[in-house]
């Protein structure tokens, strides 16, 4: 009985104790970085014996529970990582959720940063680890398609080339000067090469109105913001980023060797007239076709000269180092990196070498005081290549020998006129120079006072000062450069100056689930530019080159020209927050601008955005939000301006002129506009862009699928077109607000997490953009001003010509060509009248794409990382008349023109199935249209779809283990390759290379391979 009794005492103690530990908890959850509450969080309470229990939070992140001590707590919510809490002997627990996707992020905006999930407009950032993947020259070409809306491409495959960028379509007819680019508030000049990739933190794309709205008259064309990094809080970092590597050729175009040339040019010589030559491969043919050195070639079985390889380097090696220094400590923080680039060019005598250095220094004065200041330098040299070089390289005769006996580049020389009859593209490579060096200064200086709390007011004065110089000579033994010019030379300076002073006021104000953000400004923006240009030929020797180019005895040209122009600007914003899901965001900004005249020097332009944050609303469900992340619309519309036009088209120019007076036909004066012809209006007013803008952000299974999709429509007015002038006014044109066109497109981000566990990796994105641009009004009455410029087409990048509709046969009814013969270009009657006129031109092509994006792939196993980066675009067309002349023999007697292997493939009697024009070395067989051999039809209209591999690199992060023996932060080693892979139907060096008719195609395309290392102390 006794032993009953105890055990009884035993389980009523154990079930009293148990009991007492229950007890009622009071939690709440929260964002670990904003102490934001997070509205219906997940709440588990896991009870060892017991069922889970599983409930939602409260519309501010409350909740109570009962549980015991030692009770486990688990919170979680869409985008954020779950957290685990045990219980305690505290009754009140706060559990603090670590954002585990992008919706904390804070994305820098004008003149101010935001949450990415407050974002009410289209904005797109780029990371400092995208841009590093892939190693540039040029800044813009690694933001290439990074963004969706963002086109980006080079304007040649050279070292150190520009590039041109192009934000959501086409917008303006006459006036486009590419985005505004805004780095650390400094508005830059010109292109973005001399920035260092290294030193960029983020890169954010303004993309609609609302977003690049309050910089007004300058945003037309979009507005890209460049933040360079800063120091960080902690202690002194050291980071040393470096690689090396080779460029091999890559070659875009195959010629023709010895043997099947000499049968193509024969072939060519006898079309015409066949008894002028005598028997095609006679001796006595032949003397009159090739010259001494071709004949010896032949004789000695046919050997064959290799042009294309005289002028390149078997392997260019190419260079970076950069070496970065930051110090957080105390109230003063410096960042300073340095780098050094060097890239031999493919092509002998080419490449791009640059030195830059970077300093900011931040200083927290007092606790209401901040002083900043940064400064960046950089100087970079560029060999060009010349025009020619590479496509003279390319036709030159594979029989023709290269070098004399001496060893030196052969000219030949009609004895019996004392002229050349072939330049040698050698001595152009190593001869010639085209020599461009700039030296570029960003600087910026600020203060930052915040008087009382929430208030931060701040001054900035920023200056962006730009020095370029090009040189050029062309000695004797080149062509340009030959008797009787006795050498070329020019010398050709710009200076431009941007200064920009800045003042803003912004106020925080958070009352309850209302948040208000305000912000005032005044700015004033100062610009010139200088240019002075000489040339002069007639030089006693060369080899003085430019550098004495006051010796040469004639004076081409001596002049300069100065332009410059000032804009006062006021603006302010307000961001209107409830409950963090109701977002409206205001701006007004007004310019005033002294590129304009007196009647319309001020333009306003307001925006208004709103976001709806969906997945916040109470009644989306827990349930709901264990597989969507984030649910938010967006809304925007708004006007900016396009300020960019000419002073000419204001001020009537007055040049200096000679005319008649008091008996003297040479009296100086000055004659309006005698250079140009345009009548200033100073009545002109901004081109005036109205964009409307609707986009949703998606996410779904705790970010691992991201979809962000904006739809937009640009409705462009008062576009400046030149009006025709009466010719008894004096003048040609005058420039007039009177066109209107109209941009929509799409933009579409994804991001996907396909596999993510301890040990693997695997991410991959995808953009899509396309758009289309068309003319709406010209001018009153009138729906065209060519037929390529018109109503209902977009601005520029169509083709009208002729229809190519293949080659004349024999048999063929030759009423269209009298002069024709079979192996001649055929051409459509379009409207069937019976014979070719211009009324039989239409619409070929057009160099606009139908759409573009990139695709990127990234594999990570363990401490090795595999990225693979793609960028494709569809739909577009380029008049590739450099293809057209590389496989189509035209040559004039005497000239070599060495064609591709294509071209081999030529229409004779006996092969009819092929579209290469019987060869003729008179040009006949494409004269019979205006426009000259090659560009008198479609003919030399190709499809230039493509998809392109950037980049494959393979890296490796050094353990942890092993670094901290070593006292080393961080290593990574990687090797990369460079443009490996290229599949397109279009036959020239790069359908990726700006320019609509493949004109920019003066350099060769190659392949880049590289090793490299990252190393962080």
């Amino acid at each position: 009985m006794r032993k009953l009794l105890l055990i009884f005492t035993l389980l009523a103690a154990g079930i009293i104790n148990a009991s007492a530990q229950q007890k009622k908890i009071n939690g709440s959850v929260k964002d670990s970085q904003t102490n934001d509450p997070l509205p219906f969080a997940t709440i588990t309470v896991l009870i060892p014996g017991q069922p889970v229990n599983k409930f939602a939070a409260d519309d501010h992140g409350n909740f109570t529970v009962d549980a015991p001590v030692g009770a486990t707590i688990q919170a979680s919510f869409a985008g954020y990582q779950p957290k685990k809490v045990m219980v305690g002997d505290s009754t009140t627990i706060t559990i603090l959720l670590k954002n585990s996707g992008n919706l904390s992020e804070v994305v820098v905006i004008a003149y101010g940063t935001e949450k990415r999930k407050d974002l009410t407009s289209a904005i797109t950032s780029i990371s400092s680890e995208q841009i590093s993947e892939m190693p540039s020259t040029n800044l813009a070409t690694a933001l290439a398609s990074r963004a969706p809306g963002l086109e980006v491409h080079s304007t040649s495959t050279q070292p150190g080339a520009s590039a041109t960028v192009n934000v959501r379509g086409l917008n303006s007819i006459t006036q486009l000067e590419g985005p505004l680019y805004i780095v650390d508030g400094v508005a830059l000049v010109g292109d973005i090469r001399n920035i260092n990739p290294a030193d960029i933190e983020s890169v954010e794309i303004l993309k609609d109105a609302a977003a690049a709205g309050i910089y007004g008259s300058r945003a037309a064309e979009g507005v890209i913001l460049i933040t360079t990094k800063k120091p960080k809080a902690g202690a002194t970092s050291v980071n040393f980023e470096m690689y090396s590597g080779i460029q091999v050729n890559n070659p875009a175009y195959q010629m023709l060797g010895a043997r099947d040339f000499a049968t193509l040019r024969r072939s060519a010589f006898q079309d015409a007239d066949p008894g002028t030559f005598g028997a095609p491969g006679t001796d006595t043919a032949d003397r009159k076709i090739f010259n001494s050195y071709e004949l010896q070639s032949i004789a000695n079985g046919y050997t064959s000269y290799n042009w294309q390889n005289a002028i390149m380097h078997n392997n260019a090696p190419t260079e970076n180092y950069t070496l970065s220094v930051s110090n957080g400590t105390g109230s003063n923080r410096v960042y300073f990196s340095g780098q050094y680039q060097n890239q031999d060019g493919i092509l002998v005598n080419t490449g791009y070498k640059k030195y830059s250095g970077f300093l900011r220094d931040e200083t927290q004065i007092r606790s209401f005081l901040k002083l900043g200041a940064s400064v960046n330098y950089t100087h970079d040299i560029t060999h060009n290549a010349l025009p020619n070089e590479y496509q003279q390289s390319l036709t030159e005769s594979p029989l023709q020998p290269i070098y004399d006996a001496s060893g030196q580049p052969l000219i030949v020389i009609d004895q019996s006129t004392g002229t050349p009859t072939i330049f040698n593209p050698v001595t152009l490579a190593l001869d010639a120079i085209d020599l461009y060096t700039t030296n570029r200064t960003n600087a910026n200086l600020y203060l930052e006072l915040t008087p009382i709390k929430n208030l931060v007011l701040r001054s900035s004065i920023g200056a962006d000062i730009y020095q370029a110089e090009e040189d050029k000579y062309y000695p004797r033994t080149t062509g340009p450069g030959y008797t009787p010019t006795n050498g070329f030379g020019e010398i050709y300076n710009t200076r431009a100056t941007d200064v920009l002073w800045e003042n803003t006021a912004t106020y925080n104000l958070t009352a309850g689930d209302h948040e208000v953000n305000l912000l005032g400004g005044f700015t004033f923006e100062k610009h010139e530019d200088f240019a002075t240009d000489i040339q002069a030929d007639q030089f006693p020797t060369d080899l003085l080159s430019y550098k004495a180019i006051g010796s040469g005895g004639q004076k081409l040209q001596d002049n300069s020209n100065y332009d410059g122009w000032a804009v006062r600007s006021l603006f302010a914003r307000a961001v209107y927050k409830y409950k963090g899901r109701y977002i409206l965001n205001a701006t007004v900004r007004q310019d005033g601008s002294s590129r304009f005249g007196p009647n319309n020097k001020f333009g306003v332009f307001p925006t208004v955005s709103g976001a709806w944050r969906v997945i916040d609303e109470p009644w989306i469900g827990y349930k709901v939000k264990t597989w969507l992340s984030d649910f938010k619309l967006r809304l925007s519309y708004g006007l900016v301006g396009n300020q960019n036009l000419p002073y000419d088209a204001i001020y009537t120019r007055y040049d200096p002129a000679t005319y008649p007076f008091n008996g003297s036909s040479v009296t100086s004066g000055y004659a309006a506009a005698a250079t140009n012809g345009v009548f200033g209006n100073n009545s002109l007013q901004w081109e005036v862009q109205h964009q409307l803008n609707a986009g949703t952000d998606l996410a779904f299974w705790d970010n691992r699928i991201q979809l962000t999709v904006d739809v937009y429509n640009k409705d462009i007015s008062s576009l400046l077109m030149p009006f025709p002038l009466a010719p008894s006014s004096g003048f040609q044109t005058e420039y007039v607000n009177v066109a209107a066109m109209n941009t929509k497109g799409i933009d579409v981000a994804l991001k996907i997490t396909p596999i993510k566990t301890r040990d693997f990796t695997w991410q991959t994105s995808l953009n899509w953009s396309k758009y289309k641009s068309i003319v709406t009004k010209l001018f009153p009455g009138r729906d065209s001003v060519n037929l390529a410029l018109r109503v209902g087409l977009p601005p520029s990048g169509t083709y009208v010509n002729y229809v190519y509709n293949g080659l004349y046969q024999a048999g063929d009814n030759f009423a269209l060509d009298p002069n024709g013969k079979p192996g001649d270009i055929k051409i459509k009657d379009i409207n069937g009248d019976g014979k070719i006129t211009p009324e039989d031109e239409e619409v070929v092509g057009s160099s606009i794409p139908k759409g573009w994006g990139s695709f990127w792939n990234y594999f990570r196993y363990k401490s090795v990382s595999l990225t693979i980066y793609s960028t494709y675009e569809y739909g577009q067309q380029l008049n590739n008349l450099t293809f057209t002349d590389l496989t189509y023999y035209n040559a004039l007697y005497g000239n070599a023109s060495n064609v591709t292997v294509q071209g081999g493939n030529y229409w004779t009697p006996t092969n009819t199935n092929t579209n290469i024009p019987r060869p003729n070395a008179f040009g006949t067989s494409l004269k019979t249209l205006p426009g000259g051999p090659g560009q008198g039809s479609s003919y030399s209209i190709q499809n230039a779809s493509y998809f392109k591999i950037q980049h494959i690199t393979l890296a490796y992060d050094f353990p942890s283990q092993l670094l901290d023996k070593i006292k080393v932060h961080s290593l990574n080693v990687y090797a990369q390759v460079l443009n490996p892979f290229l599949f397109t139907g279009y036959k020239g060096v790069d359908p990726d290379v700006a320019g609509a008719d493949a004109a920019n195609e003066i350099y060769p395309r190659y392949r880049t391979f590289l090793l490299g290392a990252k190393l962080g102390l």
